[in-house]
């Protein structure tokens, strides 16, 4: 999946999220550029970075993978996440907060 990404830094061409499962988020970025912000008065001099991001997944088995070995191969690997669609629909907004909720509920013995 590709998106747009705002950072206050510049970003890293790829970045692994290990997950508890043994799986990893793989963000992929490229054509990162300082643009204009449009911050009102609070910070006037901010300069945010944007870029195309593409996102996927790697299972287990590519637990080896590294920012160097992705990095070797950046188009292949761009190919792979941009074309990455989860098996399961994201949740809402609503079902993250109600999650969240639970968890606190749980974690408080309520």
């Amino acid at each position: 999946m590709i998106i747009t990404e705002s950072l206050d830094n510049k970003p890293a061409a790829v970045t692994l999220e290990p997950l508890p499962d043994g799986t990893t988020w793989l963000y992929l970025r490229k054509n990162a550029k300082q643009v204009e912000a449009d911050t009102g008065d609070e910070t006037p001099d901010a300069k945010p970075w944007q870029c195309e991001t593409a996102i996927g997944k790697l299972g287990a088995d590519r637990s080896g993978e590294t920012a160097d070995t992705i990095n070797a191969k950046f188009d292949d690997w761009w190919t792979y996440a941009a074309a990455w669609a989860e098996d399961e629909p994201m949740p809402t907004v609503q079902e993250q907060i109600n999650a969240i909720y639970d968890t606190l509920a749980v974690m408080m013995g309520v």
